[in-house]
């Protein structure tokens, strides 16, 4: 199986941190790591002005293709520029999958739910009380299904960036 991190690292990280629910036989824990791992590595895609999808994550895989995870990476940096080597994964990532592993063990399949568009209600309305919901945005990276984890958002900061957002070379005509 390929994960990020090892049962004892994830043992160690929900021990710290009070996450009694993190418990149970190695092969279920297994199977959370790599289903939170599966949503770091596809979370972390930004969808391109031409239709391509990008890792947010700098560099890219040190193996290519032939990588089944997105780390380790070659050219790649944290957000203060300090360089990773090529061989690493960020205890950042490693956190991350933590994390997500945790939900996916706790609540199988929560990460990455099924969602049909068709059955996506804006508007409910029972006698007189009523109450909209947002639609999605056309482009918009968060799926409808894919829950937001402001948790593993921050934990992966460092090591994350969206092309074309506050980046690049800015012109001021005066």
């Amino acid at each position: 199986m390929s994960f990020y991190g090892d049962i004892a690292g994830a043992d160690a990280y929900h021990m710290a941190r009070g996450n009694a629910a993190w418990s149970g036989i190695d092969s279920l824990k297994e199977a959370a790591l790599v289903r939170g791992s599966d949503y770091v590595d596809q979370r972390y895609r930004w969808p391109t002005t031409c239709g391509r999808w990008q890792s947010m994550f700098a560099g890219e895989r040190t193996a290519g293709r032939a990588q089944d995870r997105e780390w380790p990476r070659t050219g790649a940096v944290d957000y203060s520029g300090n360089t990773i080597p090529d061989s690493e994964i960020p205890t950042e990532v490693k956190n991350a999958a933590y994390e997500a592993a945790f939900r996916e063990l706790v609540s199988p399949g929560s990460l990455s739910p099924d969602f049909i568009p068709s059955g996506h209600k804006i508007r409910v309305k029972v006698d007189i009380i009523e109450v909209g919901y947002s639609a999605p945005v056309e482009g918009d990276n968060n799926m409808p299904n894919r829950p937001i984890i402001p948790t593993i958002d921050e934990i992966l900061a460092p090591l994350t960036f969206r092309p074309g957002y506050g980046c690049g070379v800015s012109v001021i005509v005066v």
